[in-house]
């Protein structure tokens, strides 16, 4: 490999490692202006949870007023119990609305195998209605007494008419609302519940009282439309950029068209002149010419023909044409021509060429 085509590749590496950065230069900021629409996730999570107490009858056998929660009890010894609700749902981004809430007792007769055959729900709270403004938390903490008695005495009742089994008393908290936000175009529902449950009419029967408080909260998806300055620069410089590299690209291949035409002329005239070396004249300065009759041959081959008749030096001479090959004899001259590629780009030196022995 010659010393000229070691000393092009840092050239050649430098200007495809700038083309690349430009080409994904452009098309970062294309796709970035172009992409003027995303997807907008809103959502929150609720979370309850519910302390109780079991205020138990006067003169009961446990010679107690209330037990704690998580306890078993008798039924038949259960007076009231004492009740606070706390619910709270966080929100991804700021909400603005009303929601209310309210208790609602459900009094479930369930057969033998279990299916629900009657059941009466009650609201035993009046709704309370408050407001948000631009917050990203709900807090409700409400307590409430909750007279086991009248429901066990209803549960009874129905029982002994009905010839059923227990059922099951089930109180909860509802909570409603509708909520706005600067980005959603449609209200935001919030409908939950958490509740207490608990046998009725199971008398001298261990109860345990069970809650549940588990919700999975809600998520809304949007697109919204971005497109800001930001995203029109980006598609102006892009599209700049985008007409910039392709003029780039017509230059370099441009570029080295002329290159490989202008390379494979040199390397043309250097072999004859290599090649031939013992039979060729170079000449500072054009001959002339202007008594000779010339005759142009087509190959280097067909200049040789001559030489091997005629045995004169050929001489070598390079005019803004190409370079010249002219062998001369009497008043007879044979000139083979190799064309100079025609470029707009400064001339190439040319390689010195091998000293003469």
């Amino acid at each position: 490999m010659s010393e000229k085509v070691k000393s092009a590749w840092p050239h050649i590496v430098f200007k495809f490692c700038v083309f690349v950065a430009l080409v994904f230069t452009c098309a970062y900021l294309l796709l970035y202006g172009l992409d003027t629409t995303r997807e907008y996730h809103f959502g929150y999570k609720e979370h309850g949870d519910i302390d109780y107490s079991v205020q138990l009858k006067s003169g009961n056998f446990f010679n107690e007023e209330s037990i704690a929660a998580g306890e078993t009890y008798f039924s038949d010894s259960i007076d009231a119990i004492d009740t606070t609700f706390k619910y709270g749902a966080s929100f991804t981004d700021a909400v603005t609305g009303d929601y209310e809430y309210y208790l609602v007792a459900s009094v479930v007769a369930n057969e033998d195998n279990g299916d629900k055959l009657w059941s009466n729900s009650t609201q035993i709270t009046e709704a309370t209605k408050k407001s948000l403004n631009n917050s990203k938390k709900l807090a409700i903490n409400t307590q409430e007494i909750i007279y086991y008695r009248e429901y066990d005495q209803i549960m009874q009742r129905f029982t002994e008419e009905y010839g059923t089994s227990a059922g099951t008393l089930r109180v909860y908290l509802v909570v409603r609302g509708n909520f706005t936000t600067e980005v959603m175009d449609r209200p935001v529902k919030l409908d939950s519940t958490i509740s207490l449950s608990m046998p009725l009419a199971k008398k001298a029967v261990n109860m345990t009282v069970s809650t549940d408080t588990d919700n999975n909260g809600k998520i809304y998806t949007k697109k919204v439309n971005i497109d800001d300055d930001r995203h029109h620069f980006c598609r102006f410089a892009g599209m700049m950029l985008f007409f910039a590299i392709l003029y780039l690209a017509f230059a370099l291949i441009r570029n080295h068209y002329h290159e490989r035409r202008a390379n494979a002329y040199e390397y043309t005239v250097d072999k004859y002149r290599e090649n031939y070396d013992n039979i060729i004249v170079d000449l500072k300065t054009p001959p002339k010419t202007g008594h000779l009759h010339i005759a142009h041959v087509q190959t280097f081959g067909e200049l040789l023909d001559v030489y091997n008749s005629v045995k004169q030096p050929i001489n070598y001479f390079e005019a803004k044409d190409g370079a010249h090959f002219l062998l001369a004899n009497g008043r007879l001259a044979w000139v083979f021509i190799i064309p100079k590629p025609k470029t707009k780009t400064p001339a190439l030196k040319r390689r010195v060429a091998r000293r003469r022995k």
